[in-house]
């Protein structure tokens, strides 16, 4: 094999309060001789998400915190371009946690899942139909249940998977209600993503914030959509409906705390038992087993022009940090991605026919009538 270079992004430092650029460094490396069991990803999309920065704490978390040293982690959609191992093809498009990096040397099949490019583009798997869509899709379905006429508040509501989750509501027949962070950027998503109001936060109290949103939300609060936390959230105690359901998605409103046991601010075992609220940690690990029914789903609702979407793409592993804090400071506009390469869909195995008869509906039930007919005939 000919030696292939290895550009990567390593995490050197532990940030202290909210992460600046120094905690990753530039690297390069060989990529390594396969073994037996092994297969070779060529990365070509990597997602920035918040999340991210729950791993660079040393301290419990859903998923494992990164090393002082190691490639920062991260997910992405790569295809395979040599294989060792018996069930892995060359040319297969994967998505898993790739990390920051050009190529992943991959061992275990299963920590990765195949796609399908005709049932939705590749860099969607990261975004609406992905990792931003299918969270958007249990969080509401699973722990939102949302019923006309009810109004949802969207924390971090420009971000892509608030968006996704306002639209959805939206065609129920929900009031929908962003919180962000300056007027200029409420009045802009109420124009692209059609809220019904919008209020920002920066510079505001967590009374004044309050006041807000109890103008917007006439009617009180029966749904939280929750991506940041902090005194964001703590300014809806109040404005809860009895029953109110509440999706914890993230923690983007104390990226800036070392720890955060540092998260001081009222407790809400009294409303929470008063209102009778249900509050749940949303965690797309959980449903990668019922993960095609989402993919299936939204990619249909794409296709029937209900949902829209973008997605906000730079170039090259060198762009990743800065890339990284721009969706940090919320100047992205859409999903953020790092496009490595490009996707060779003429090596790739997968059965793109089919992917696109999933994609549309009304395709597949033509197919079905026209199966039965021949059938009839015959």
């Amino acid at each position: 094999m000919t030696t292939t270079s290895n550009h990567f992004v390593r995490f050197v430092k532990r940030p202290e309060g909210a992460p600046t650029p120094d905690v990753f460094e530039l690297g390069e490396a060989p990529v390594p001789e396969l073994k037996d069991g092994q297969f070779l990803i060529k990365v070509c999309y990597l997602s920035m998400d918040p999340a991210l920065v729950g791993r660079m704490r040393a301290e419990s978390n859903y998923a494992d915190f990164v090393e002082v040293g190691e490639i920062m982690h991260g997910y992405g959609i790569g295809q395979v371009i040599r294989s060792r191992h018996p069930k892995v093809k060359v040319g297969e498009v994967r998505l898993g946690q790739f990390n920051m990096q050009e190529y992943c040397v991959c061992s275990d099949a299963e920590d990765s899942t195949q796609i399908n490019s005709g049932l939705a583009e590749p860099s969607w798997y990261l975004s609406v139909t992905g990792i931003t869509g299918m969270t958007a899709y249990f969080a509401l379905n699973d722990i939102c249940k949302p019923k006309a006429g009810e109004t949802m508040v969207v924390s971090a509501g420009g971000s892509s998977v608030g968006v996704i989750a306002a639209q959805m509501v939206k065609q129920i027949g929900c009031r929908t209600v962003a919180i962000v962070s300056t007027d200029e950027k409420a009045a802009q998503i109420k124009a692209e993503w059609g809220y019904d109001a919008a209020v920002s936060y920066r510079g505001k109290s967590v009374d004044q914030l309050q006041a807000d949103l109890e103008k917007a939300c006439p009617n009180g609060i029966d749904i939280y959509f929750d991506n940041t936390s902090g005194d964001i959230s703590e300014a809806l105690l109040d404005l809860y409906n009895d029953y109110a359901r509440i999706a914890v998605i993230g923690r983007l409103g104390i990226a800036h705390l070392n720890d955060t046991r540092q998260d001081i601010g009222r407790r809400d075992n009294n409303v929470t038992l008063a209102k009778r609220l249900t509050k749940k940690g949303m965690v797309l690990f959980d449903y990668k087993p019922r993960s095609m029914e989402a993919i299936v789903q939204l990619a249909r609702m794409i296709q029937r022009g209900e949902l829209k979407f973008s997605e906000d793409i730079v170039e090259g592993i060198e762009n990743m940090p800065a890339a990284f804090f721009r969706m940090l400071e919320g100047k992205n506009q859409g999903k953020q991605l790092v496009k490595l390469a490009d996707v060779d869909a003429g090596i790739d195995p997968a059965p793109v026919v089919i992917g696109k008869l999933l994609r549309s509906s009304d395709m597949l039930t033509g197919l079905v009538a026209k199966l039965g007919s021949r059938k009839k005939a015959a």
